[in-house]
């Protein structure tokens, strides 16, 4: 039975294979722009309602989600295709610096388009784009942390530690290593993204307040929570953050890997 079961997703597999390597990598960009644009724009408006104190109805709050989605995925797709080529040519902390930056811009687009559907902001214009890069500075530190330590440090992580802890290697193509695996991102997503979400509500509020620069922004977050600024929202992210490593496990490192 698991034979018969596995052996339609191997014959898609080596169809995905034989595809010539461009064709490949938007195949792969496309899985991973349609499946974390389910997740993004839910937790950028609960961020958004947590750091402003406002909160929509849950038909309204789906309403606004769905009516972004195909946005989101055409900014994704954009986002890693232009990320790709920094990560080619030079190396992986470069290219999540660059992925914030643009990752920032697709943010800042659900983020915009809330405040402005929730009132949050008189001054967030309809030019939703040129506002979304605002506070890209902080976006190129916050996903060399959050994506950049997970992506670069795992296997370090099971290698120096996990595997150690647990007497040795687990042998090759097993569940055991794949669970080790799995569970050296995620634990070091959390981390690393409970660290970085400070610089993420700065640039948030940047976003829904166009009249803020960097540090009025860090200043009104200081004056209404506090020491809370740093961790705001952040549960939204480690759960987004932890479904986007395991993307760009299954999606991203492949395409980026991908070599004739």
């Amino acid at each position: 039975h698991t034979h018969t079961h596995t052996q339609p997703v191997m014959e898609q597999q080596l169809r995905l294979w034989q595809l010539p390597r461009w064709q490949r990598r938007q195949v792969l960009l496309l899985g991973y722009s349609t499946g974390i644009s389910v997740f993004t724009p839910a937790a950028n408006l609960y961020q958004v309602c947590r750091v402003n104190g406002v909160q929509p109805s849950g038909r309204e709050a789906l309403r606004m989600c769905a009516r972004i989605y195909p946005q989101q995925v055409l900014l994704r797709m954009a986002q890693v295709n232009f990320s790709s080529p920094v990560k080619d040519n030079f190396n992986a902390w470069g290219a999540f610096a660059v992925l914030g930056v643009l990752q920032g811009g697709v943010y800042g687009h659900a983020n915009v388009t809330f405040a402005r559907s929730m009132g949050i902001d008189g001054t967030c214009t309809r030019n939703v784009l040129l506002r979304a890069f605002r506070g890209s500075g902080v976006a190129a530190g916050r996903d060399m942390i959050s994506q950049g330590v997970p992506f670069l440090f795992s296997k370090a992580l099971v290698r120096d530690w996990i595997d150690p802890a647990l007497g040795g290697p687990a042998a090759s193509g097993t569940w055991d290593e794949t669970a080790r695996h799995y569970g050296a991102v995620l634990s070091l997503s959390a981390l690393s993204t409970v660290i970085s979400h400070g610089l993420h509500n700065v640039q948030m509020v940047m976003q829904t307040h166009q009249s803020m620069g960097y540090v009025d922004a860090t200043k009104s977050l200081w004056r209404d929570h506090g020491m809370a600024a740093l961790h705001k929202g952040a549960e939204a992210r480690v759960g987004l953050l932890m479904i986007t490593c395991i993307m760009n496990e299954v999606f991203l490192k492949p395409s980026w890997q991908d070599r004739d």
